[in-house]
């Protein structure tokens, strides 16, 4: 079997393991999603038949912590918010973008007007930094002028961060494109190809094995994910359905049913048990024996 044919087979191969993946990755993503959309809605019935009993629980749970431990309560409470700020942080900058964008100017009124009532203590706490950090500041300062030197020498723009408007942003396009799409002098491209090329059977050869070597790579990846999934769909397989939970009605009659059998096993009249007749099934039956009127049988 020559290369190519190992190398078709091996694509034929990772692609049927690639589908089966994807099926197995789909039916465990409705299952979970059927799953979860089911407890959703179970929460949000209770919630809606509860509902005012819920929410006067939750006052009645927080006005007792708050009572019990104010400084407590306060600080679970922030702590909640910036874990929430945390969980959402992608959401807030971006609504927070788009507001500084509809209008930046109330922005620009607020920093200006923040600066102007403590300058002092901005500048203050600059210098208290620079003078802690002087060694850090100096070597990031350096850093900074040796990345726009490098640039410099290179032929690319200086890198400034700084508001533009959109006419600008546009230029500024225009010119990494025209930048970009320079054309190369045969001098930069002797410089850039130097040396003897390559024979096109040894960069073909070559090719060939990096696709064969990735396609088995892949194969035995997706064959360990594939297991992965199955094992996942097997031990996840729904057996019976559970039963759903008793509703009030149904908790009180069967509270009374048990009050009834409780009263019924008192109140049945039992018939005592009958005893055998004897002890030895190999001794003569008592009717059987004479009804003497003397001695013991009188």
């Amino acid at each position: 079997m020559s290369d190519d044919e190992d190398l078709d087979r091996l694509e034929r191969r990772a692609e049927d393991m690639r589908l089966q993946i994807a099926r197995a990755n789909a039916q465990l993503y409705d299952r979970k999603k059927h799953f979860q959309e089911q407890r959703r809605q179970y929460s949000r019935d209770y919630y809606a038949k509860n509902r005012e009993q819920q929410l006067e629980y939750q006052r009645q749970y927080r006005a007792a912590q708050r009572e019990k431990d104010p400084e407590r309560f306060a600080e679970l409470r922030r702590g909640r918010a910036k874990r929430w700020r945390d969980r959402h942080k992608e959401q807030e900058n971006a609504r927070q973008r788009a507001q500084y964008r509809r209008d930046p100017q109330p922005h620009k009124e607020r920093r200006a007007r923040y600066y102007a009532e403590h300058a002092e203590e901005i500048k203050a706490k600059r210098r208290e930094y620079y003078a802690a950090n002087k060694e850090k500041v100096r070597a990031a300062q350096q850093a900074s002028r040796d990345r726009e030197k490098s640039r410099r020498d290179a032929g690319l723009p200086v890198r400034r961060l700084h508001p533009v408007d959109p006419d600008q942003i546009r230029s500024n396009a225009d010119a990494a494109d025209e930048f970009f799409a320079r054309a190369w002098s045969s001098t930069d491209l002797e410089r850039i190809q130097h040396g003897p090329p390559t024979p096109p059977e040894l960069w073909a050869a070559w090719k060939r094995d990096c696709l064969k070597a990735r396609a088995a790579y892949h194969l035995a990846e997706q064959k360990e994910e594939l297991a992965r999934l199955q094992k996942e769909l097997g031990r996840a397989r729904p057996g019976p359905k559970p039963k759903p939970r008793p509703t009030a009605e149904e908790i009180e009659a069967e509270r009374l049913d048990a009050i009834g059998r409780q009263i019924n096993e008192r109140l049945r009249r039992r018939e005592p048990p009958r005893r055998p007749h004897h002890l030895d099934p190999a001794a003569p039956h008592p009717m059987l024996q004479p009804n003497h009127t003397m001695g013991m049988n009188r």
